[in-house]
């Protein structure tokens, strides 16, 4: 889990925890989010979609979609 923060919060340019709301975060932008999408795939094995990391709200969401427990 610790390496799933540390990754979301180098690509988010924040640290972040379970209960952060990434989108709310400044900067989100489209190149964030497919920067998002792209260290899931290729760090975490998870191939997502825009449409489904639109359903999520939180990194502790991306990251159980990952299948990280807490």
């Amino acid at each position: 889990m610790n390496e799933f923060l540390d990754k979301m919060s180098a690509v988010l340019e924040t640290p972040v925890t379970l209960e952060t709301v990434f989108r709310d975060l400044p900067g989100w932008s489209s190149l964030t989010a497919f920067a998002v999408l792209v260290t899931m795939e290729n760090d975490f094995g998870r191939r997502m979609t825009v449409a489904e990391l639109f359903e999520k709200k939180t990194i502790g969401e991306l990251a159980a979609a990952c299948g990280l427990g807490a």
